[in-house]
């Protein structure tokens, strides 16, 4: 399914009235147990932000998604957070991928000595899966060694992972409004991303977020744009 979009920036043209109201719509549809008024205030209008990228998706003219990126500076280093939400019949993660690696990539080209990393609370197994399985350097993994410290640091208020000795699930109070069935499919998924996502994060259903955290560095690019080339050429 084709989506139109529009990009905003809060630093030269952010949301106009009738888009937030849209917006606290596709919020409302997506998680349980939130309120999109303070979810709005949380993620759209907390000041200690020092940009925000925000990717609106539309089905003709119904707003029926976003992706919105938020870049805070933490002493030396930046975070950039990502909130996204989608209408059911629209959710994809391919949707969101190219906008957030690009910003984060533009963003780190902009400042190469400084650390920049891209954090994101995910809620569900798929939304894991469909960052994992595009970028080559992620941290919690199957496959990477996780470093401690920085999980100590940008999560420290974070719970241990069961799966592990790792400061990476973070209660969030919301989770996407998944059926049982749909539960119960991610818990019997032999997919490795699946499985390892449920490991870590086996309550994610109750409002548990998964803590994962990408680092933008020069390795990080190399490596992630050939692993997206040789899908391409695989795919063909």
């Amino acid at each position: 399914m084709s989506l139109k979009i529009r990009d905003l920036d809060q630093q030269t043209q952010w949301l106009s009235s009738a888009q937030r109201l849209a917006l606290k719509e596709v919020i409302a549809a997506s998680f349980a147990g939130v309120s999109p008024d303070e979810y709005m205030q949380y993620y759209f209008d907390d000041p200690k932000a020092c940009q925000r990228k925000l990717r609106l998706y539309f089905d003709h003219s119904t707003l029926v998604g976003y992706c919105l990126l938020t870049f805070t500076r933490h002493d030396k280093s930046t975070v950039i957070r990502a909130s996204a939400a989608f209408y059911p019949q629209y959710r994809n993660g391919g949707n969101t991928f190219s906008f957030s690696l690009y910003h984060s990539i533009r963003y780190w080209l902009t400042r190469p000595w400084c650390a920049v990393y891209y954090a994101d609370t995910m809620l569900s197994p798929a939304m894991y899966r469909a960052i994992a399985k595009h970028v080559a350097i992620i941290w919690p993994h199957p496959d990477c060694r996780s470093p401690n410290a920085l999980f100590e640091h940008f999560n420290a208020e974070g719970r241990v992972s069961p799966g592990g000795s790792l400061r990476c699930l973070k209660p969030v109070n919301r989770a996407s409004n998944y059926s049982i069935s749909e539960l119960a499919a991610f818990h019997a998924s032999d997919k490795k991303e699946i499985a390892f996502y449920c490991k870590m994060n086996p309550d994610f259903h109750a409002g548990m977020g998964l803590f994962v955290i990408i680092p933008i560095h020069t390795k990080q690019v190399i490596y992630t744009l050939s692993k997206r080339l040789l899908s391409v050429f695989k795919a063909h």
